[in-house]
């Protein structure tokens, strides 16, 4: 696979993943958008900032598939720009 197709299906999991997560979290805890992206975000990036709201117990356990979700697609993506080099 050229590497531009294999950007593209890299950026393509990103969002998918980004949008994949504000939906989670919209629809499990019930949050607004901004908030449900904002957790998002903070959490395949691992900043860290701490809940943007208490998480239930399955809001716990989605936060926990998003981040093993986000970690292996870092890890893809290294993995691809490796490749490449």
């Amino acid at each position: 696979m050229d590497f531009i197709r294999r950007f593209r299906l890299i950026a393509l999991t990103l969002l998918a993943t980004v949008g994949l997560g504000a939906l989670g979290y919209h629809w499990i805890e019930g949050w607004n958008w901004l908030d449900a992206l904002y957790m998002t975000v903070i959490t395949l990036t691992t900043v860290g900032f701490g809940e943007t709201h208490p998480l239930s117990p399955l809001g716990r356990a989605f936060t926990i598939a998003l981040i093993l979700l986000g970690v292996g697609g870092v890890a893809y993506t290294f993995s691809a720009i490796g490749d490449y080099i």
